[in-house]
């Protein structure tokens, strides 16, 4: 299979109406195949909501990754090892392709035959309706950004007891009208304003509820009121005179551009939700020109400046083995395991679905097996990973509150002591109170920021090690660590003298190599035996190193995390605060993609704004789910 440095990590949320916003299973992986899968398998419309991420650097930094781009480097990964020479890759790859045509069908059918997440009697129907067909292709088009293939589609026909011809045409008509209007709405500055209108009709007629897949929408019609913001008289001078996206007059030119839009292309100025908008709109400017307002204050510096935030567990995961040379070896060598098992298996599953002829190699169930071993055992070192990294980050912050208060005792001073002897008492009490207060104002916000290090720390312990609570189970929780990760004493005694064994082999050679000596029954050295050593000997000074640097790395962390092992778990409530302000700071550090708006636009907000307004479910219900 072809190489890729990319890493892909997925996290869930669940949906539905029993535990909204919780967080579900994660993965991270090197292989889109593998990332693909995972993601049509959990990904379920009425009870998880997956958001995929891709780092090319290690995880050091991540950019959101849309499923029709995962998706797309899956097929690309696929057809490049179709080019292949080699019969098993070549085997290999057709099991796989015929494996992920089998997950995304069995995904589409779910789309297709849908269930209410809170129906009291689930129940699929083993015939869709013409309807549902066209509702998958549009769901098809949306996520993974093709038509749906033809043997997928008939993949799904013939499992339906009553078939119904139709229904593939529908869903690809379907599709390709969806895929045409997104075309539209991503390169809005190429169509004039009756088409940017009528695309977004279109969707907003597309024929599934809101829930997760219309949030997916939701940056297509974004880009389309951002352009139209700026192209229509009525809105472009309010636009350009407000850049902040959060005042009235952007908002409410946003809210009319919403209503606008959704009457398609020829809109009747005189309707009524228009024409509501459009007073509310010129009310917020003239209201905006005759009250500045007072200047916003400013905001004060970050609590642990140059420090880095929370982080989700795959993130801290990636993280940990950007730190340390031996978990990054033992990350690499995990997850190729894993996905050579996959592989494995699909041939295996491949081979079972044809007629026997002799004995079958391998069977599916041993290749089951070890897919299942592999995975826990990449489940086990993740979470090894991750329990470090945030011990690692927590050493970090400790380390940076000491600077920011040393920081803060400057600046207070700076700002607060006289240029000039003060003469009276009354003076000198009033410079040392202000000093004293800004001194406590700034300890308070380090400390608080502090503090959520420490209970994030802790809560990841307790997630992933529930019995690693006080000094004992955490003396413990260090030998398993550090002997599991291979840097226990015995290994770092082990390889401080396999350097010196390379390096005395190297230098016995060489002296031979140059004296020309040679013992009894001893064939004379040559300059390939002594590169060959001196290769040895590089690797084996690698090897100490990499080992030296991770050791203390781990033991930085461990000391931390044993800081922290006394503290009580965030309860349910304090837990999904601190869950929301972690996924808000991972989806910051995500870059946006080309074609996706940034988090500034002056239409995102006022868009939910309007969808609230106009009956909609807001996107923050518990019962908005994956609908």
């Amino acid at each position: 299979m072809p190489e890729t440095s990319r890493l892909y990590a997925l996290t869930s949320t669940y949906t539905g109406p029993w535990w909204p916003s919780e967080p579900g299973p994660s993965f991270l992986i090197n292989d889109p195949v593998m990332a693909a899968r995972w993601y049509l398998a959990n990904e379920q419309e009425e009870n998880l909501a997956v958001a995929a991420r891709t780092s090319t650097d290690n995880g050091a930094t991540w950019q959101a990754l849309p499923p029709r781009e995962l998706w797309a480097h899956a097929i690309e990964h696929l057809d490049i090892a179709g080019q292949s020479q080699d019969k098993a890759v070549l085997q290999a790859t057709a099991a796989l392709r015929d494996r992920l045509e089998a997950d995304a069908a069995r995904w589409l059918d779910g789309r297709i035959r849908f269930v209410e997440p809170d129906d009291p009697t689930p129940y699929r129907p083993p015939t869709p309706t013409l309807f549902a067909w066209q509702r998958g292709g549009e769901i098809w088009a949306l996520t993974l950004g093709t038509v749906p293939p033809d043997a997928l589609l008939a993949r799904l026909l013939s499992q339906y007891a009553d078939p119904q011809p139709e229904g593939p045409d529908m869903a690809r008509t379907a599709a390709r009208e969806a895929l045409d209007t997104l075309a539209t709405a991503h390169s809005p500055a190429q169509a004039d304003v009756p088409e940017l209108l009528q695309a977004y009709h279109r969707l907003e007629l597309l024929t599934f509820p809101a829930g997760q897949l219309r949030d997916l929408l939701l940056p297509a019609q974004t880009g389309i009121l951002d352009q139209l913001a700026a192209r229509l008289p009525e809105t472009a001078r309010a636009i350009a005179a407000h850049p902040d996206p959060q005042h009235p007059v952007r908002q409410a030119a946003a809210t009319y551009l919403h209503r606008l839009a959704r009457l398609g292309r020829d809109p009747d100025p005189a309707n009524r939700s228009v024409r509501e908008a459009r007073d509310q709109l010129n009310a917020a400017v003239a209201s905006s020109a005759a009250d500045t307002g007072p200047a916003a204050p400013d905001s004060p510096p970050p609590a642990l400046p140059d420090h880095p935030r929370l982080m989700t567990d795959v993130e801290a995961a990636a993280a940990w083995r950007a730190r340390s040379p031996a978990a990054r070896r033992d990350g690499e060598r995990y997850m190729d395991d894993l996905v050579r098992a996959h592989t494995n298996l699909a041939v295996a599953q491949a081979a079972a679905a044809q007629p026997p002829a002799g004995p079958r190699d391998p069977d599916e169930a041993t290749e089951a097996d070890r897919r299942d071993y592999f995975e826990q055992r990449l489940k086990e070192l993740n979470n090894r990973h991750t329990v470090l990294m945030h011990g690692s980050v927590l050493a970090e912050a400790e380390a940076a509150a000491k600077q920011a208060k040393h920081q803060a005792f400057v600046d207070a001073a700076q700002a607060t002591l006289p240029r000039t002897p003060r003469t009276s008492l009354s003076e000198t009490e009033a410079d040392h109170e202000a000093f004293t207060a800004r001194i406590t104002a700034a300890e308070e916000r380090i400390e608080q920021a502090l503090d959520e290090q420490r209970q994030h720390a802790r809560n990841a312990l307790a997630r992933h090690f529930p019995t690693a609570a006080g000094n004992s189970a955490i003396g413990q929780l260090r030998t398993r660590l550090m002997d599991r990760a291979g840097l226990g004493l015995d290994s770092y005694r082990q390889a401080h003298r396999a350097v010196g064994d390379a390096s005395r082999a190297v230098y016995d050679l060489k002296s031979r190599l140059a004296s020309g000596r040679t013992g009894f029954g001893e064939s004379p050295v040559t300059a390939e035996q002594v590169a060959e050593a001196t290769a040895r000997h590089t690797a084996a000074e690698q090897h100490f190193d990499d080992l030296a640097v991770s050791q203390a790395r781990t033991l930085e962390a461990l000391n931390a995390l044993g800081r922290v092992s006394t503290l009580a778990p965030t309860g349910p409530e304090g837990r999904a605060a601190l869950i929301a302000q972690i996924t808000a700071q991972s989806r910051e550090r995500a870059l946006p993609t080309p074609t996706e708006p940034t988090a500034a636009s002056p239409a995102r907000t006022a868009h939910a704004r309007g969808q609230a307004h106009d009956g909609q479910v807001p996107q923050n219900s518990p019962r908005s789910g994956m609908r």
